[in-house]
């Protein structure tokens, strides 16, 4: 390893780290504007799905990085239509966070991981054996980049004797496999009665293949980036949908933080890591940039870097705004859109 790959990895666990709290940041950006705070409460989401007509897209979690302890929880999201149920990415919370939603566990279809990063599938695993408990059907399918099939067979190994505890003792159909189709790269991915899925490969180094992936309802398309460095290729995806979830990275928090800890002392070096994060991710301005050449009607800004609650919902918007013209909704845990 060089010198460079440990400069940068060792400034990146530490802005994963202190992304979740930082008074230089605190101070930069006061919490005077936020809406309804970082999440909204499982009685709103409940509501706004009872007897809901149409698709529904649940922002289940809407932070990035792998920071625990934070208000947003770790990305990932649901989506609701004709009784049936379809998770797209697994960061830490995802369990809770969909029992939150009132959606049962039994009308969860499919999952879909975009990427092998932990904020996108560390609860990937725990998500099938807890739901499974919970009723979850046990053809449920998987969806992703490799190696999802051995990743899902190793940990169904390790969990095994769990499942067969339970399953003897509450006289349940054990979970013993789970029916996963590895997805290499761009291309039709599935489709049952209710929707029509699709990916193409972004731009997420160094993880090969990341993928952003487009539902097509029958009412609806919603489309999500990933994680992305700034592509033409998620506007082409992305044309026409209703609903765009893109990942946004607020570059002057990001920068202030940078700052702080070289002030700090510590072994950062602002232009390197900078370049690693613009190489990685979507600056606010692209993001709108993106949405207005897809021409979709709704915006999401989710996976917010940096995932801090004193970053109100307008500083969020406005440099996206420049460049988007149509409805921007910036992302909070267990929102209906």
């Amino acid at each position: 390893m060089t010198n460079t790959s440990r400069m940068l990895g060792l400034s990146r666990r530490h802005i994963l780290a202190g992304l979740a709290a930082t008074p230089a940041l605190s101070a930069a950006f006061p919490a005077a504007a936020q809406t309804a705070g970082p999440h909204w409460t499982p009685q709103q989401t409940q509501a706004a799905l009872k007897d809901a007509k149409g698709t529904k897209l649940v922002l289940l979690g809407t932070a990035a990085g792998p920071v625990p302890g934070r208000s947003r929880q770790m990305t990932s999201h649901a989506m609701l239509s004709n009784g049936s149920a379809y998770v797209l990415d697994c960061g830490m919370g995802v369990t809770d966070q969909y029992a939150r939603t009132g959606i049962p566990f039994s009308a969860l279809k499919s999952i879909f991981i975009t990427h092998h990063h932990p904020d996108h599938n560390i609860e990937y695993g725990p998500l099938l054996i807890v739901g499974w408990v919970q009723g979850l059907p046990l053809d449920i399918r998987a969806f992703g980049p490799p190696p999802l099939k051995q990743m899902t067979e190793d940990f169904m190994r390790a969990y095994k004797q769990t499942v067969d505890f339970w399953a003897e003792d509450f006289h349940m159909k054990p979970l013993t496999a789970v029916n996963v189709q590895e997805v290499p790269g761009a291309g039709p991915v599935m489709q049952d009665d209710n929707v029509k899925v699709s990916s193409i490969v972004v731009e997420h180094p160094p993880v090969k293949p990341a993928l952003a992936y487009r539902f097509d309802f029958k009412d609806r398309s919603i489309a999500f980036s990933g994680d992305t460095t700034p592509l033409e290729a998620v506007a082409e995806m992305a044309k026409g949908a209703d609903v765009l979830v893109h990942e946004t990275m607020y570059v002057p928090a990001v920068e202030t933080y940078v700052r702080g800890m070289v002030a700090q002392g510590r072994p950062v070096k602002f232009d390197a890591f900078m370049a690693h994060m613009k190489a990685d991710h979507t600056p606010s301005e692209d993001v709108g940039r993106i949405a207005q050449e897809a021409g979709v009607k709704t915006l999401v800004l989710s996976h917010l870097t940096p995932a801090i609650d004193s970053i109100d919902d307008e500083t969020w918007r406005a440099p996206v705004a420049k460049y988007f013209k149509g409805e921007i909704i910036v992302g909070k845990d267990l929102m209906v859109v």
